[in-house]
């Protein structure tokens, strides 16, 4: 409900939410009897239950018919001029992303974030994207859209963020936070083990950069993406020790944000 009153409240109206559902579950039988009917809304279904962000995803791309794309998860939500900031830039430059504003879910209160030293346009290249320990979720036009990765589900959106930046060659990046992330601890990012299964996945999408198919990156930005995710593995790594001493340690807190 929250991220498509947000979707409704943009200060641009021309645009079409695909809602995919992967739970079997009927979104517009929960949104409609509480008032939210609008013809911009679109519902699919994979088909499937619990197939991944990753399969979901994919299954929205094939229903999209607009200029540009970009993704919003059941639990966040838009700032109202997110899009009429970032969709001129996409239209110069290819895409364009912004700043998260994490929130605890169950207080409602945004976490600490470092104080921003500019609100201007930062040309992040492939390097600077991989130092940032935050998701972005950029908007972009649809001639750079690419499928996710399939059977690649722990830290999806950074492997679809690479790709991106090797297509484009740097991202705009505005310095403003104009989309809430929302944090549970029951997310699968927070569940337990959840540290080891972002290392396997580190280290098998590090294998696939080294020896593989380098997700069909030029060799130079396979390099660069090496070299970051051996950083997050390390990051991981040590996150998950300090979560052993501190179980309800967000990676949020632990990283101090970007």
């Amino acid at each position: 409900m929250r991220a498509v009153l947000s979707l409704r409240a943009q200060t641009i109206a021309d645009w079409q939410a695909v809602i995919v559902s992967d739970d079997g579950f009927d979104y517009r039988a929960l949104l409609e009897p509480s008032g939210v009917v609008d013809a911009r809304l679109l519902f699919v279904s994979t088909g499937q239950t619990g197939s991944g962000c990753h399969h979901a995803r994919n299954v929205g791309l094939g229903a999209i018919t607009g200029e540009a794309v970009s993704w919003l998860d059941a639990d966040d939500e838009w700032l109202p001029q997110r899009l009429e900031t970032l969709l001129p830039l996409a239209r110069r430059y290819g895409a364009a992303a912004d700043l998260l504003l994490c929130v605890d879910e169950q207080t409602g209160q945004a976490l600490p974030h470092p104080a921003l030293a500019d609100t201007g346009l930062q040309q992040l290249d492939l390097a600077g994207f991989m130092q940032l320990d935050q998701p972005l979720v950029p908007l972009l036009l649809r001639a750079h859209v690419q499928e996710r990765i399939t059977g690649a589900e722990m830290a999806e959106d950074v492997l679809a963020n690479i790709r991106l930046i090797d297509r484009i060659g740097t991202l705009p990046l505005v310095r403003q936070r104009l989309y809430r992330y929302y944090i549970r601890t029951s997310s699968l990012a927070h569940a337990q083990q959840a540290e080891d299964r972002f290392d396997l996945a580190y280290a098998d999408y590090m294998a696939r950069l080294e020896h593989g198919d380098g997700f069909g990156l030029a060799p130079a930005s396979r390099s660069i993406a090496f070299e970051g995710f051996a950083r997050k593995r390390a990051l991981n790594q040590a996150y998950a020790k300090a979560r052993r001493a501190n179980p309800a340690l967000t990676f949020q807190d632990f990283v101090g944000g970007v």
